[in-house]
């Protein structure tokens, strides 16, 4: 609840008396989290569906992009090659369009996977994080709610390719952290809509020192009175009527914030409404007094290696993947970083291949008609246990707690789709560098 409407406040539950008979029906509370189970499974398959046509619209749009001329050195217009020159062809409004492309389609599996996260409960994951990238996933998912409430969202911009604030940088559980931002900007909006249909919500993010990240979430709402705001975290509180709120939602938020070294306060905004502040512990500080490699702001986008005109050895890679564009799109990007790629459609197809061939690299989708990725690894610890070390899943739902839990067993590299075709690269690299290419027969 991040500003309060003028309500009585009330113990969360207080509802009328049942009337007679009411034993008998199925407690609400019951049917809710029915609702809640099923919601979370349908979160799972919407993801996986959704997430693989994403995955096909980066990976082709990237590949399309790996193909066009670059800047000429020395010069500001794109330097067409002689096939286009003379044509009048828009490079730069093309290359532009192609970039749109991408970064829509990056946002749309942003909200996706956002969704999903606020839809499973899982066990915290404390890892290194980003602070911008959890206001960043958080504003897209919730930007179009408000919308329709006729609230306006304002909040900063932050885009991967360019990497994230250093100071932005801790250690915690982003889905969590996700969580506590939406609670209080849905809150807010919720406060608004309660008083009058219009309104805005500003969500910022700053450093506070040296070592500690400030995220703000300000709301022109009715405010939350001084003798409420220390009540407002305690578990049950609320003001919303009957049936309307748990009065868990601050109390939780509160929790998680705590949990990860910081804290959560309330104030009244001067214009009018409230301020949320949450104060997270930053690694920047740290890591300025112990420099070392994690230290080493990570890009997202990573570079690509030079192409492989002619390579003197081709690594052999087998692409499992039960959607054909994601087949072809990534098969012949990995084609001109110079690999040779056998893709087949399913995990059996890949099991008759590798019976008839030698491949050095296995990319291979986790769900897919048949056998799973799970099941097909499995096979390969059986037959083929040279292999167990050269393979790269992919999936549309990383969170599914069966995948969390067989990636933390099996140790290979996983990517969440839709992923960047870099990132295939680079993590095929470190499985298997070009010029240290694996004894295939060993795998026989």
């Amino acid at each position: 609840m991040a500003s309060l409407p003028s309500t009585t406040a009330t113990p969360a539950g207080s509802a009328s008396s049942p009337p007679a008979g009411a034993g008998h029906e199925i407690p609400l509370d019951d049917i809710q989290r029915d609702n809640l189970s099923l919601i979370g499974h349908m979160a799972s398959s919407i993801a996986h569906e959704l997430s693989n046509p994403l995955a096909t619209i980066v990976a082709s749009t990237q590949a399309m992009l790996s193909f066009w001329p670059r800047l000429a050195p020395g010069r500001e217009d794109w330097a067409p090659p002689p096939e286009l020159a003379g044509q009048g062809v828009p490079l730069r409004q093309l290359r532009e369009d192609l970039e749109l492309i991408l970064a829509e389609a990056r946002r749309a599996g942003d909200i996706v996977h956002g969704l999903l996260a606020s839809a499973r409960h899982h066990p915290p994951e404390w890892r290194y994080c980003w602070a911008a990238d959890i206001v960043r996933r958080s504003v897209a998912l919730s930007r179009h709610h408000l919308k329709l409430h006729n609230i306006s969202l304002q909040a900063p911009w932050f885009d991967p390719e360019d990497g994230y604030p250093l100071w932005s940088r801790m250690r915690g559980d982003a889905n969590q952290l996700q969580q506590v931002l939406l609670n209080l900007i849905i809150n807010a909006q919720q406060s608004i809509t309660a008083t009058r249909g219009f309104g805005s919500v500003r969500v910022s993010l700053s450093p506070s020192g040296s070592d500690a990240i400030l995220i703000t979430v300000e709301d022109d709402g009715p405010g939350v009175p001084e003798v409420l705001r220390d009540q407002i975290f305690q578990p049950f509180f609320t003001t919303k009527p009957a049936g309307e709120g748990t009065g868990l939602g601050l109390s939780i938020s509160a929790g998680i914030v705590r949990a990860h070294g910081g804290d959560i306060q309330v104030a009244a905004n001067p214009t009018g409404g409230a301020i949320f502040q949450v104060v997270l512990p930053s690694l920047a500080g740290q890591e300025r007094l112990t420099p070392g490699p994690d230290a080493v702001l990570p890009p997202l986008e990573l570079a690509l290696p030079p192409l492989c005109v002619e390579p003197p050895h081709l690594r052999a890679v087998l692409l499992v993947d039960d959607e054909p564009g994601i087949r072809r799109s990534v098969g012949r990007f990995l084609r001109r970083y110079g690999f040779h790629v056998t893709d087949v459609p399913n995990a059996q197809v890949a099991i008759t291949a590798l019976e008839t061939g030698s491949y050095d690299l296995i990319v291979t989708d986790l769900r897919m008609p048949g056998l799973s990725g799970e099941e097909f690894f499995a096979f390969l610890g059986r037959n083929h246990p040279a292999m167990l070390h050269r393979v790269v899943f992919t999936s549309g739902d990383m969170q599914r707690e069966e995948t969390r839990l067989f990636l933390a067993e099996c140790g290979c590299p996983a990517l969440q789709k839709p992923y960047g075709l870099p990132e295939l690269v680079h993590a095929l690299d470190a499985l298997c560098p070009p010029l240290a290419l694996p004894d295939r027969r060993a795998s026989a």
